[in-house]
């Protein structure tokens, strides 16, 4: 999206956005902010320059009414100084209730984040990638949503972990936490051992390489 777009006052409808975030001090947030006619698809890529959640606040995301396919993308090192902030800048960007589709949530390379927010409460999600988180691990219940009473992850179909080297523990909560999961992809998590999450009767296609699940995947294989 061209900068200054947002002072086109007399732009009636702006249809399909890639909004691309350089420097941290919210400015591009805010001409994000005042885009009130934009409709359909919007992708934000570059997060990892939103500094903290104020400057993302300035998106006023919720307040985008007619968006009903949303994009995230985080990648390099983050402006963020510490795993709070990161995920009160992902709260900040929550869509408007009215959104048909979450696609896709990447998140890389947060090299200040050591846990996991409450992406399981995302319930348009259908496509979620995390990589080269080098603090996290371990995957825990707050992934899922913590004590929230809310199914898990009710669209997910696509979810893969890449280049997590310390990720040592995967907390599986056993109550059918994917329904509708199809592709789960494992990749470099050399330290990664236990279990793999439980009745997955949607998955057709399982790719787990360099990382130490060879027992657990042949058991699940067997069950299939």
């Amino acid at each position: 999206m061209p900068l200054h777009l947002s002072k086109l006052k007399s732009l009636q409808v702006l249809v399909g956005v890639k909004f691309l975030l350089g420097g941290g001090d919210g400015s591009r947030m805010e001409d994000l902010g005042e885009v009130h006619n934009l409709y359909g698809s919007l992708s934000i890529l570059e997060l990892q320059n939103v500094v903290n959640r104020r400057a993302a606040r300035k998106a006023k995301m919720r307040g985008k009414e007619h968006v009903d396919n949303l994009s995230l993308g985080w990648s390099g090192s983050s402006s963020a100084d510490n795993s709070q902030t990161e995920r009160d800048i992902l709260d900040e960007l929550q869509p408007n209730t009215n959104i048909k589709e979450l696609v896709k949530l990447s998140i890389g390379n947060c090299k200040n984040c050591d846990s996991l927010p409450a992406l399981g409460q995302l319930p348009s999600l259908k496509f979620l990638s995390i990589r080269e988180m080098h603090r996290i691990t371990e995957v825990t219940e707050e992934f899922y949503g913590g004590s929230s009473s809310k199914k898990p992850f009710n669209s997910l179909e696509k979810l893969e972990f890449v280049k997590m080297p310390e990720w040592r523990q995967w907390h599986i909560l056993g109550s059918g936490e994917f329904p509708r999961l199809e592709k789960l992809s494992i990749a470099n998590c050399p330290k990664l051992m236990g279990k793999l999450p439980e009745n997955l009767s949607t998955l057709t296609e399982l790719n787990i390489s360099k990382t130490p699940l060879f027992d657990e995947v042949e058991l699940f294989a067997s069950q299939l």
